[in-house]
């Protein structure tokens, strides 16, 4: 069985080198068949020739580069689009930032759950037993808990309560079905898009759950790139896409 760990990358050369020494070092642990794909969405840094150099030296990283910075949502567009013409339908696909702030480790954990609990989905969460955010300014940590209760009200998945988290593990067959299902599975380009992928996976019934994540914030390299004000209304916005 592959899995597929799929970043998204913009402008992370204070970073990329050690998220991709860290998933070296978990690929040399795992017992699944490991590839990495980063999608350099347009950077204006060294990101994509960094990962280039990294590719040259491990046939198992591949790179695909938007010419232009589109935002989020049309990285995961690629990263899904890759997957459901590379992956067989048993086969995961994984997310996960490229700040540093994702621990690859914790992936082997994931798609464990994924493939033993016949799931369709398993999320990072902060909020799952054991969850935690260090480094995270208060306001970030009360926002991230709004959008936790605002998601489970209008948006109801079964065992999920990180509903903005982007460390995900997909069954490639779930994102294949959800691709044939909305005509526009992903309509936002900001960080909402991870809110929508689950609001409209809460439309199709999956099976889901979660894994305790500890968000290491105070490892991110680099300036954050989430807009919160924009952020938080294109949460709202959902309601009215996803009917």
């Amino acid at each position: 069985m592959k899995v597929l760990i799929a970043l998204p990358a913009y402008n992370e050369e204070a970073g990329i080198a050690d998220v991709l020494t860290n998933i070296f070092r978990f690929r040399y642990r795992s017992r699944y068949e490991i590839e990495v794909l980063v999608v350099d969405d347009g950077s204006t840094d060294q990101t994509a020739c960094i990962v280039e150099q990294f590719a040259g030296q491990h046939d198992f990283v591949s790179l695909i580069r938007h010419e232009i910075n589109k935002g989020l949502g049309e990285g995961i567009k690629t990263i899904f689009q890759y997957a459901a013409l590379h992956l067989d339908t048993h086969d995961v696909l994984v997310t996960m930032d490229a700040d540093n702030t994702h621990n690859p480790f914790l992936i082997e954990s994931m798609v464990s759950n994924l493939i033993s609990r016949n799931l369709d989905m398993v999320v990072a969460s902060r909020f799952a037993a054991g969850g935690c955010e260090l480094g995270l300014k208060s306001l970030r940590k009360l926002y991230s808990r709004g959008a936790m209760l605002f998601f489970k009200l209008f948006f109801p998945i079964k065992n999920i309560n990180d509903y903005s988290s982007g460390f995900r593990a997909y069954k490639s067959g779930i994102i294949q079905q959800a691709l044939k299902e909305w005509e526009e599975l992903i309509t936002t380009n900001g960080f909402d898009c991870m809110a929508e992928i689950a609001a409209k996976f809460s439309r199709m019934g999956i099976r889901a759950g979660e894994v305790p994540l500890i968000l290491r914030y105070e490892l991110k390299k680099g300036e954050s790139k989430m807009k919160v004000a924009q952020t938080v209304k294109g949460y709202f916005s959902l309601l009215a896409k996803v009917r």
